[in-house]
């Protein structure tokens, strides 16, 4: 059993069947599902259940992948751990981020990371949030910066701050015009108003898929947009309004000339700004300290 043996094997599982697995890997599907029984042969169990589709784990192919991960760990952090010593402070860090949640923390962390480390570099994989766990379990960046609920085991999630997720009304709408800014309202309040979407890919339209779902809401949907940076400068032009995480609001303090926000009395989903890692990362000094950056107070599991 061999480094390549496990990637494979992890691949195979991670694609869901043995043909498309040797399409990522650039290998004959022949070849790769002889590897396969050779390994079965080997541990004498069959590892994968290929009746299932996707393919799933059987018994004794559940505690083989479990050993390939923490045994591929272990060659990872030790290689980043003598890496560290050999080399020092150099290296690249990097942070999977939403461009928006960049705008809003980049300027304040880079110039504090790069006075401290300057030959670390710092790469940005800019990405929705409901992909960067993902890349954090695939090992395609080393942290990610992100809007979430913690659901994954495997993964350490670093409390930065809580947020809340406004309803945002042009001032020129019929909710504005009958209720005061502030005032925590039903979401129900805005049915007959036109909404602007973020499309998905980003937290808040995870929030606001469920709060519409739970109300049985279906409003008029004027356009969609990846963009919070386009959605709520288009409020007021367009008498329109939009759920938004309030921080995004106050990073544009003149919005508030245009527009007005309520707390949405339904908002049950709480999604919040964390960092998160796998919990079985080894963490070097520069990993850790730009953690600390964002979280002063923070102590490493490992």
């Amino acid at each position: 059993m061999n480094d390549r043996q496990l990637n494979y094997m992890l691949t195979i599982l991670r694609e869901g069947s043995i043909s498309k697995a040797a399409e990522v890997l650039c290998i004959s599907q022949p070849s790769l599902s002889q590897m396969v029984r050779k390994i079965e042969t080997e541990m004498n169990a069959e590892i994968f259940t290929r009746y299932s589709n996707p393919i799933s784990l059987t018994p004794a192919g559940e505690y083989y992948i479990k050993a390939a991960r923490d045994i591929l760990n272990i060659e990872e952090n030790l290689s980043r751990a003598v890496h560290e010593i050999a080399a020092g402070s150099r290296g690249t860090l990097k942070i999977g981020i939403p461009v928006l949640r960049a705008m809003e923390i980049i300027p304040q962390v880079f110039p504090k990371f790069h006075e401290k480390y300057p030959n670390v570099k710092l790469e940005l994989v800019e990405s929705g949030s409901d992909r960067l766990e993902n890349q954090v379990m695939q090992k395609e960046v080393d942290l990610a910066c992100l809007t979430t609920s913690p659901k994954i085991n495997d993964l350490e999630y670093i409390l930065i701050a809580n947020e809340e997720t406004v309803l945002v009304a042009a001032k020129s709408t019929k909710l504005a015009h009958s209720v005061p800014a502030g005032t925590p309202i039903s979401i129900m309040d805005a049915a007959r108003e036109k909404f602007i979407y973020i499309k998905k890919g980003h937290s808040v339209r995870i929030t606001q898929d469920h709060l519409f779902a739970a109300c049985h809401l279906r409003p008029e949907r004027l356009f969609s947009t990846r963009s919070i940076e386009v959605a709520k400068r288009s409020l007021a032009p367009c008498n329109a309004v939009m759920l938004c995480p309030k921080n995004y609001i106050d990073m544009s303090p003149e919005i508030y000339e245009m527009c007005v926000t309520y707390p949405v009395r339904e908002i049950s989903h709480e999604r919040h700004f964390y960092i998160c890692r796998r919990q079985d990362q080894y963490l070097n000094n520069y990993v850790r300290d730009f953690i600390r950056i964002l979280k002063p107070d923070y102590d490493a599991k490992s």
